[in-house]
This record gives C-alpha cells, sequence and structure tokens, in this order.
C-alpha cells in the first residue's frame, strides 16, 4: 500500500495541513516540527505525487528546452550550462529536438503547456513570427538562446554575432586580405547567421571591399557541409586568400578538403570560425576563430529565465555573453604568392 501524508501527519505527530507546508518549503512551520516531519518522511519513504503538488502549488519545477541539432560540440556545452544551473536552481528538464522545424516546434511547445513547464528555453536557428505569437499567446516564460531578437517582449541571450564577425573579418582585412571567400549557414538561420552576414558586410565596407554576394557559399554548420564548400570556393574563385566559416566544424571541414587538395594552410590560404569549440585547438593547424562560451550561454538562459518566472525585475531582457578573438595557426598575413598574384593582376589591368 502506497504512504499517504496522512501516514506522514500520524508519524510526526502533526496535522495534514502542517505536513503540507513542510512539503512546500512554508517558513510558517517552526523548525523542530519541520525537523520531525522530514525524518518521518525519510522513514516512510513517503514520495510525493506531483500532480497533486502542480495542483496545489500551480509550479511544476520543469523547464523545457527546445533545440535544434543539438550534436554540435557547440550546442552540447549549451546544453550543459543548462543543465548545471538547473540543477542548482532546483529544476528539473524536459527536452525535445526539433531539428529547426517549425512544426515540430509548434508540437513540443504543445506538449510542455500540458506538462505545466514553469519556462521553457528555445535553442531554435528559424525565426518565425508565428513561432512568436504562439510563445506570447501562451504565457509561459520564455527564453531565446540563440540569437539577437528585437521584439521588446522576447527574451534572448546570446553574443554579439554581429561585433563578433566584423572583429574576424577586420582581423583578416588587417592582416592584407582583400580576396576573401565566406561559408555562411543555412538561408533558413534567420538568426545568429544573419547576424554574422551583417557583421561581414560593415567589415567589408569600412575596409573598402566590394560585397560579392557569389562569394558566399551555404552550409549548415556541419563538417561536410564545410568541406563541399570549400571545393565550390576553389573551383569558383582560385584567387582566394581566406576563407570565414560561420562556424568551426565548417571551417575543420575546409582544412580538411584544403589538406586534399595540398592547398597549404595558411601559407597559400587561411582559414577562419567562429563558437572556439574544443576540436579547434586540437586541429592541424589549429583554428583561428571567435570564441564564445556555449556553456555560460546555457547558464546565463536559466538565470534570465528564472527571474522571469520569480517574478523578480529584470533590467534588461536582452544579454550578450562576451567573445574573443583568438589567433592560431590557420591564419598569417597575407603570403607572397597570393600577393605576387595581386601585382599580376593589377599590370594585367
Amino acid at each position: 500500500m502506497d504512504v499517504t501524508m496522512k501516514d506522514v501527519a500520524k508519524l510526526a505527530g502533526v496535522s495534514l495541513s502542517t505536513v503540507s507546508r513542510v512539503l512546500n518549503d512554508s517558513s510558517l512551520v517552526r523548525e523542530e516540527t519541520a525537523l520531525k516531519v522530514k525524518k518521518a518522511v525519510e522513514k516512510l519513504d513517503y514520495q510525493i505525487n506531483d500532480s497533486a503538488r502542480i495542483l496545489r502549488t500551480n509550479t511544476s519545477n520543469l523547464i523545457g528546452v527546445i533545440g535544434a541539432g543539438m550534436e554540435h560540440p557547440f550546442l552540447a556545452n549549451l546544453l550543459k550550462g543548462i543543465e548545471a544551473e538547473a540543477r542548482e536552481k532546483g529544476y528539473a528538464l524536459i527536452y525535445g529536438d526539433s531539428d529547426g522545424e517549425f512544426e515540430k516546434e509548434q508540437n513540443y511547445l504543445n506538449i510542455m503547456k500540458q506538462k505545466k513547464i514553469d519556462g521553457i528555453i528555445l535553442i531554435t536557428t528559424n525565426y518565425y513570427n508565428d513561432l512568436l505569437n504562439i510563445v506570447k499567446n501562451y504565457q509561459i516564460p520564455v527564453v531565446f538562446a540563440s540569437g539577437y531578437i528585437s521584439d521588446p517582449e522576447i527574451s534572448c541571450v546570446t553574443v554579439d554575432n554581429v561585433a563578433a564577425a566584423y572583429d574576424i573579418v577586420e582581423y583578416l582585412c588587417r592582416a592584407g586580405h582583400k580576396e576573401i571567400a565566406f561559408i555562411k549557414g543555412p538561408d533558413l538561420d534567420l538568426l545568429a547567421s544573419q547576424e554574422r552576414l551583417r557583421g561581414v558586410k560593415l567589415a567589408l565596407r569600412m575596409s573598402k571591399i566590394k560585397y560579392d554576394s557569389q562569394k558566399f557559399i551555404e552550409g549548415d554548420f556541419t563538417f561536410e557541409s564545410g568541406y563541399s564548400a570549400a571545393a565550390k570556393i576553389i573551383d569558383r574563385f582560385p584567387n582566394t586568400s581566406a576563407i570565414f566559416a560561420f562556424n568551426d566544424e565548417m571551417a575543420i571541414g575546409a582544412i580538411r578538403y584544403l589538406a586534399e587538395q595540398q592547398i597549404k594552410v595558411p601559407e597559400e590560404i587561411s582559414v577562419v570560425g567562429f563558437d572556439g569549440i574544443e576540436m579547434g585547438e586540437y586541429v592541424k593547424p589549429s583554428l583561428t576563430t571567435i570564441k564564445q562560451s556555449g556553456y555560460e550561454l546555457g547558464l546565463k538562459s536559466i538565470e534570465l529565465l528564472n527571474k522571469i518566472i520569480e517574478g523578480q525585475e529584470v533590467e534588461d531582457n536582452k544579454v550578450f555573453i562576451p567573445h574573443k578573438l583568438v589567433v592560431r595557426e590557420s591564419t598569417n598575413k597575407l603570403n607572397k604568392l597570393n600577393l605576387k598574384k595581386e601585382v599580376e593582376n593589377t599590370k594585367l589591368n
């Protein structure tokens, strides 16, 4: 037979209402009495009925996480940060991988609403107004952990993708590179990838380098897409002196292709990435990149979400985590071979 609250009350010598207050961490119960109840709960191995508790308190201590492509190293670290901080604050997680598909995201939102979750972390590459409207209508606290969202009602935690992309392209331009090709994220990624594109355009304009949309090859943030994009770049733009991939995995895929073609990195082509995953430090040559902490992104997302759930004052619902340009072996100043090509092309023109 299952142990009930009545059994706990009888053993502790208190009323049912006192047991309920202790189980709900009420401050109205004296410490000595609370200790008796807790000992009775432990002795009887009383299991709290979650459904009943949710009805009583209107809280579940559950946070939903809807993500896309969490097998990627950066996003896996983000999830670790979410888990660690959620555990610290007494939350359990429900996770669903949407593959970046709106229908799946909508379905998970419906499921999580039925579970009476306290809040949601959304990690999506696709930005839909319909998704924002659903989130608002549900009236569940939500934090986006995938990019900057200008809507004042929506809370988000992100790196400043525009500034970070600007920094790494400016670095390449200052190193003397003018023939830069890019491996961007999917066209459907209207958050991080589009923000990085804005930073690239700004840096090129400030460096007086003409923007050429043909030099932006679409990838999908995987090693394979970086490999195939690099092949297209070398075929279409043989004078390329640098490649900027919008994440580290695509950059590493590009380096693999260049190595197979016996194109030396960085002597002939410099390669840079974005995210700062651990693998980039150990690939040969080690990868120059924009480093951001996925773990900190996850941690800050839970911190912000918890404040919203508890009704605390939030001074700014747009939180930026820091980024850093990390220069390693995959870049150097413009090599002599490409510099010679530039001089020859100038004479011909």
